[in-house]
This record gives structure tokens, C-alpha cells and sequence, in this order.
């Protein structure tokens, strides 16, 4: 078995040092966030092992009314261990696979299930590529793989929460608030099927996953769409995805989530922007999150990412909203190993019991301002 880290993905001496950079941010960030399909398809035959881990020290302003000190995983990019593998089947076909895991580097423990990000086998070829298992949808692959979302700007901390405790969704661990209520910080789909194509700069996606009932197909049932464009200069997106949840035999959320993006790469620096809404289709609240953010280099070791998002909810949810502004600024050490200073603001408003809650905290603020900061070291391999 060969581990593959970014220092193999670029071989020899002829690029400056700042393109070796940034291709080697794209490799990690590509990886780390779990893009598993298509990445892990094009690597040559054979098994190899892949990860992260990162951690450091953190502090946040008001949790419940009292500050919170601790030492936690970094929130740019997860921890994660990944087994990728593939098999050329013909001059036009492979066979691959992808199982991978998150975990906390604080504590050692899984992020639930032990493969909680991917667990897939797929076919890819000149007819497209499909997967089948466990894995994301469009809303992830999409808008933040591609560096639209605020996900992609400061990871966990980037995706929208907000002062919406009672939006009723269902992806935290006690299944309440708005926590990655827009999917784009990756929310995966147990027994889905999914296919890409791509068309020159044009991709496009569908995905079902099956919520297994014996009611009827579409019980428990989710679909995904999505369109992706890229040129060197220019990208944009669209996505949209129904999902129903199977989590329990007598689970009945349903979230439908549509999301649009666009950047423009001027040189090494990236101007990028971002819409979403999520429906919870039992109860009719809604959240409209408007994102912008940029990422900058600075000399031949420094970057700067800097974002900003406006979440608003609608009556259903008593017309709150927040104001977000996301700060990282990251030092690399190494093609693989990275330090980074990250720092997010939020302020929430509409009514005068708003609490501010920013999507990774450990618990929503008991006012309507919360701050979270950390220095973070990050090793890839």
C-alpha cells in the first residue's frame, strides 16, 4: 500500500514556488473536503491511503453567557482518513472506491459511523461517472468544492447557522437549529446512486438516494441536481436538493435546498459569491443566505481568505437575521503542513431575544454577539 500525500501530486522543480502553492491548497482542499468520486477515479490502478488531521487551541466569546476555552479540530478543512482504489477496465472504463472517515483530533473519537464521509463504488468512463453508497450530494460538490460557498472560505465556521433555533433541522448531533441547514458544508446520503458528465467546461450532476421504506420509493427518498462551469478565468453553479429524512424508521423532515455561484479568478486571487435558500417543507420557515468572499496571496507562503454572509429568515421564523464576517489567514510550512489563524464574527438581529450562534460553536450565545477564534496547525498525508 503507497501513500499518497500532496507532495506526489506535483513532481519537479519547473513551477514557481507560488504555483506550486496554490496547486497544492486545490490538492488539499480537494481532498480533505471529501470531492471522492472523481478524484479518486482518476488516480492509477492500485490502493492508496490519504488524511489530515489538524487541531489547536480555540476561544469563544459567549457560550450560554460564559466564555469557552479549549483545544479542538480545526474547522477549515476535517480531520479525516481515506482509502482510495481503482482498476482500468477497458481503454475508456476504471472501477474505483472510496471509504472515508471523519474524526476529532481533541479527543480521537469518529464522527459518528466509522466511514461518515464516503463509502462508494463506481464506474467511470466516457459515458460519465457513477457512484453508488454513501456520499454527498450537489449542494456540496458543487458550490463548495469548487470555491463558491463560505464553507469553502472558512470550513464548518463559514456555513450558515444563525439565530434560528427553532427552524427544526436535522443534521447537528440533537437534531435541532439550523446547523448546515444549506448542506454546503457536506451532508452525505446513505444508499444514494449519483452521475456526472462532463461536457468541455461544463458538468453536470444527478443524484438519488433511497429512503428504503416499504411505504412507497419516494418515502424517506432524496434527489439532488446540479450544473457546474469552469474556465481557467470563470465558474458558476447551480444546485437543488429534496431531501427527506430516512434516519429513523418514523423520521418525516424534508428540507428542499437550492443554491447559485460565481467567481472570477483574477490572477492568483479569487473573487467569489454565493446564494442560498432552505425550506423546511413541514413547518414553512426559510432562511436566505447571501455569501461573498475573496481569497488572496500574499508573498510566497501567506494567504488570506476573507468572507462575509447575511442570513435572514422569513416570518416563520420571526424575521431574524445574522450578519457574519469570517477571517483565516493561513502560513504554509510545507506543500503538506500548515498553520493558520481563523476568526469569525457574527452579530444577529429582528428580534430582542436573537441569539448569535456560529455554525462549529459549541453552543449558541445568550446575546446577539458571538465570537469564535483558534490557531491551528494542519498536517496532510
Amino acid at each position: 500500500m503507497r501513500k499518497k500525500g500532496c507532495r506526489s501530486a506535483i513532481t519537479g522543480s519547473a513551477f514557481p514556488r507560488i504555483h506550486l502553492r496554490r496547486l497544492c491548497l486545490a490538492s488539499l482542499a480537494t481532498t480533505a473536503l471529501g470531492m471522492a468520486a472523481n478524484a479518486s477515479a482518476a488516480q492509477p490502478d492500485g490502493v492508496s491511503l490519504s488524511g489530515l488531521v489538524t487541531a489547536g487551541p480555540t476561544v469563544t466569546s459567549n457560550v450560554g453567557g460564559a466564555s469557552r476555552y479549549g483545544v479542538d479540530s480545526g474547522p477549515y478543512r476535517p480531520n479525516y482518513i481515506a482509502m482510495n482504489g481503482s482498476e482500468t477496465l477497458s481503454p475508456d472504463m476504471a472501477a474505483y472506491f472510496r471509504l472515508a472517515g471523519r474524526f476529532f483530533a481533541d479527543n480521537g473519537q469518529t464522527v459518528g459511523q466509522l466511514f461518515n464521509t464516503n463509502a462508494i463504488v463506481g464506474l467511470r468512463g466516457s459515458l460519465g461517472d457513477l457512484a453508488l453508497g454513501y456520499t454527498r450530494d450537489f449542494m456540496f460538490d458543487f458550490l463548495t468544492i469548487p470555491g463558491f460557498s463560505g464553507s469553502w472560505f472558512g470550513g464548518i465556521w463559514g456555513s450558515p447557522q444563525g439565530p434560528f433555533l427553532n427552524f427544526g433541522g436535522v443534521y447537528s448531533p440533537a437534531r435541532v437549529g439550523s446547523f448546515d441547514a444549506d448542506r454546503t458544508n457536506g451532508e452525505a446520503l446513505a444508499n444514494a446512486a449519483k452521475y456526472t458528465k462532463q461536457f468541455g467546461p461544463l458538468k453536470l450532476g444527478a443524484m438519488y438516494a433511497l429512503g428504503e421504506r416499504t411505504t412507497s420509493i419516494n418515502d424517506g427518498s432524496t434527489y439532488s441536481l446540479g450544473a457546474l462551469y469552469e474556465t481557467p478565468r470563470y465558474g458558476a453553479a447551480v444546485a437543488y436538493t429534496d431531501f427527506r429524512d430516512s434516519s429513523t424508521p418514523t423520521s418525516r423532515g424534508h428540507f428542499q435546498t437550492m443554491g447559485l455561484g460565481a467567481k472570477w479568478n483574477i490572477g492568483e486571487s479569487t473573487i467569489a459569491g454565493s446564494y442560498t435558500r432552505v425550506r423546511n417543507a413541514l413547518t414553512n420557515g426559510a432562511i436566505d443566505t447571501f455569501g461573498t468572499g475573496a481569497t488572496v496571496p500574499v508573498g510566497e507562503s501567506y494567504t488570506i481568505n476573507l468572507h462575509y454572509q447575511y442570513m435572514k429568515g422569513n416570518a416563520a421564523l420571526q424575521d431574524r437575521y445574522a450578519h457574519q464576517v469570517l477571517l483565516k489567514l493561513d502560513k504554509a510550512l510545507s506543500l503538506r503542513t500548515h498553520v493558520y489563524l481563523q476568526a469569525a464574527f457574527q452579530k444577529a438581529g429582528g428580534t430582542a431575544d436573537a441569539k448569535a450562534f456560529i455554525n462549529g460553536a459549541a453552543g449558541p450565545s445568550d446575546s446577539n454577539k458571538q465570537v469564535l477564534s483558534g490557531l491551528f496547525v494542519e498536517h496532510a498525508f
